[in-house]
């Protein structure tokens, strides 16, 4: 059984307005994609890496991978017009190549460099003992809902909310028959575990993230990873 970091860089960050995609902008003189992908290839848990990448960024990535010695990485996929795509076309990848329906896929998003051992090694468990992982936090915020953005007549308890995180983790085959099903159905969502949850792939296990496992997405959040990048900070219990 092969555990599999399945790393998603295949957007093109239009919120953050720079030319680079986020996942190519540095932190401290090294591009955030590699941040993320030195997490798996230290990582005991991991066997092999695959990325799914921007169309236009491969040989960038490939020559990052090779200045950085990221030797688990096998391949890198090119990516889709959104995200459901992009997986698919890694999974197929995956498929197509011997892995087995059985090994186990930690789908997680390149701009997400503060992963742990700890989330990795968790969403391992529980998906061998569970059948799948979910990282989330606590919700520590009050939330509304609103169909149109101006009023609501709807609210949630805090205390049953939490915010998903990456990476989320399924078997191959699982997956797999997932996307299947998601194309014959017409199905196209924003996230896995949503997809997961609308095919009626339940229950979702959620397993204990992390505050500082971020996603980039803004301009700001630059300056948050860059003091998020001294250990001392990532230490302290908030």
């Amino acid at each position: 059984m092969k555990k599999i970091a399945f790393v998603t860089a295949g957007g093109s960050g239009g919120r953050m307005h720079k030319d680079t995609p986020k996942q190519f902008l540095e932190l401290q003189g090294m591009p955030v994609i590699i941040h993320t992908l030195l997490k798996f290839e230290q990582s005991n848990d991991i066997d092999v890496i695959i990325v799914v990448c921007l169309n236009g960024w491969i040989d960038k990535l490939k020559a990052l991978a090779l200045k950085y010695n990221i030797t688990k990485l096998e391949a890198i996929v090119e990516g889709g017009s959104n995200s459901q795509e992009s997986i698919s076309k890694g999974i197929g990848y995956l498929l197509g190549n011997g892995y087995s329906e059985d090994d186990i896929v930690l789908v997680h998003e390149s701009v997400r460099p503060f992963i742990t051992d700890k989330i990795i090694a968790d969403n391992i468990t529980s998906c061998m003992e569970r059948g799948n992982a979910v990282t989330v936090v606590r919700g520590n915020e009050s939330y509304l809902y609103s169909e149109d953005g101006v009023s609501s007549e709807r609210h949630f308890l805090r205390e049953k909310m939490f915010m998903v995180q990456t990476p989320q983790t399924f078997r191959l085959g699982c997956v797999a028959k997932a996307l299947n099903d998601a194309n014959e159905k017409g199905l196209v969502s924003q996230s896995l575990y949503i997809l997961m949850s609308q095919l009626d792939y339940t229950p979702l296990y959620m397993v204990d993230g992390d505050r500082f496992n971020l996603k980039l997405t803004y301009p700001e959040d630059l300056k948050i990873f860059e003091i998020l990048l001294t250990e001392d900070v990532r230490k302290m219990k908030i």
